[in-house]
């Protein structure tokens, strides 16, 4: 696991946390705040309880039994998808800059149309629970072995983050220690899905869904409502600062232009995500059929779309807002992830702040749960059944719940040593990571795919390629991280086709 370590502190500097100074003056979190937070945490421990009582084995654990209705499982993966990175970075960044990073979520729908067109029918017809089995199938076993284990260490960091952001926004309304913070969270989010399996996780998505989308749009209006002349006031405001702004026409590859946000962020992120991710894959795959599975992703697709711009929303209200009441605004405020949070502290009514920390949570634990549940899937099915495959349904099921806890707790224990860093923005961040740890799984499925003739040695060189690649652009250059995930891809494809020329080997799988 070093790597997730090493990644980690790329770009992160030591030193004192700047929430604890940010927020400091903020408000006492109150027990109307305090019914609300603790009401749901207990409705998902409940649901856990629930579940594990309808479990008959592996399949359901893994799969829920094929039982989940589609809009079930488009709203667990748009909720999955978003997390605190969404509801707190995002809302961060509107109020920083602009909309420019909005337009990478219109590509959320074409790519889901072209993963039901083309992936989907792949997935299925496989039939497995991990999405790296179709790699063996395709390729090699070695193929299989190496993106499951990228895809753990990416999944673990993933964890460290999302439950270190939303203990910022705990931490500065209540006044807890954010260790404590983080602690509480992940052990009820390790708690529940460690009972319940994919139904746990998808049913609590479903729950979070409501709550999170509920209190963002909630937010979004009160924001816009409260700035001085209200929302014509906050459109005016916005529309003269240029806070709206979505393109940025220049062929700067350094920095979020119009056409790096559509390339990158937008057609290449999302196609990692919805291809190679197998806390996505696992949703579309506990569907019924594959009709039920076009229906998730679509859904999924027209939210991205349509309610994710609430986000921005948000963040534009936040700059209206305290441009018009400049003295509500902390001056030693030094960490912008943290304005957001600092809104909920200092102006939101009793009870209605519990409601929207709340959601913040519903953004977190709804990711985490996925991660961990998908990490328990590839661990069980990609190396423990898969090294010993006379294993029994009893002990597979004991291995992904223990899969499950050591996975969240690793998590855990590295967002606590997170909260010793200092990260300039969390979502820029988390993109880095994301362009640099799974560029080049998104490049293997797209070869397994669309290019019949590579095949397990050619995709292993392709994948080393185009990993290298984007090392060796972080390090010596100043590309856009954005712009990672396709050149990932393309390199990883382009090698491979190459070297498929000059190896011979024999087709392992078929498409």
């Amino acid at each position: 696991m070093w790597c997730v370590f090493s990644l980690l502190s790329i770009g992160v500097g030591m030193g004192k946390n700047p929430i604890g100074e940010a927020c400091s003056s903020g408000s006492a979190f109150g027990m109307a705040n305090w019914a609300v937070l603790i009401l749901y945490f207990a409705v998902l421990i409940g649901m856990g309880i629930w579940f594990v009582r309808r479990e008959k084995g592996v399949d359901d654990f893994f799969r829920g039994g094929g039982r989940i209705p589609w809009w079930a499982a488009g709203l667990s993966i748009y909720a999955t998808m978003i997390s605190a990175i969404t509801y707190l970075a995002i809302p961060a960044q509107a109020y920083a800059t602009d909309w420019t990073y909005y337009p990478m979520l219109w590509m959320a729908l074409p790519v889901c149309v072209l993963v039901v067109r083309y992936y989907l029918p792949y997935f299925r017809r496989s039939g497995a629970a991990s999405a790296y089995a179709i790699l063996e199938e395709r390729f090699n076993v070695a193929t299989r072995l190496m993106a499951s284990a990228l895809f753990c260490a990416f999944m673990v960091a993933r964890m460290a983050l999302v439950m270190y952001l939303p203990s910022l926004a705990l931490s500065a309304v209540t006044g807890i220690d954010i260790g404590l913070c983080i602690v509480l969270m992940g052990l009820v989010t390790i708690a529940y899905c460690t009972m319940g399996g994919v139904e746990a996780v998808v049913w609590g998505d479903v729950v979070q869904g409501f709550i999170l989308v509920g209190g963002a749009v909630f937010a979004a209006l009160y924001l816009w409502a409260n700035t001085e002349g209200g929302f014509a006031g906050a459109w005016k405001i916005a529309v003269d600062d240029d806070k709206m702004r979505l393109f940025v026409w220049s062929l700067d590859y350094r920095s979020v232009t119009f056409w790096v946000a559509i390339l990158g962020g937008g057609i290449a992120n999302n196609l990692i995500s919805y291809t190679s991710d197998q806390s996505v894959i696992q949703r579309y795959m506990a569907t019924k059929d594959e009709r039920s599975a076009c229906r998730s992703l679509l859904m999924n697709g027209l939210m991205n779309v349509f309610v994710s711009v609430v986000f921005y929303f948000i963040g534009t209200g936040l700059y209206t807002f305290y441009k018009t009441h400049p003295t509500s605004l902390d001056a030693d405020l030094l960490h912008t992830d943290a304005i957001f949070p600092y809104f909920m502290s200092n102006q939101m009514p009793a009870g209605v702040a519990g409601m929207l920390i709340a959601a913040v949570f519903a953004a977190t634990m709804s990711t985490v749960s996925g991660n961990i549940n998908s990490v328990s899937t590839v661990i069980s099915i990609d190396f423990v059944q898969r090294l010993c495959p006379k294993i029994t349904d009893r002990a597979l099921l004991r291995v992904a719940r223990w899969a499950s806890f050591m996975s969240g707790t690793m998590g855990l224990c590295i967002a606590l040593l997170m909260t010793t860093w200092n990260i300039a923005s969390s979502l820029d961040y988390f993109n880095t990571v994301l362009g640099l740890l799974t560029s080049g799984l998104g490049g293997l499925f797209a070869m397994a795919v669309f290019v019949p003739r590579i095949k397990g040695k050619a995709a292993l060189t392709g994948f080393v390629a185009g990993e290298a690649v984007v090392f060796l652009l972080f390090l010596y250059t100043d590309v856009n991280f954005f712009l990672f995930g396709s050149i990932g891809i393309v390199v990883s494809i382009f090698v491979a086709w190459l070297a498929s020329l000059f190896i011979n080997e024999q087709l392992e799988g078929r498409v």
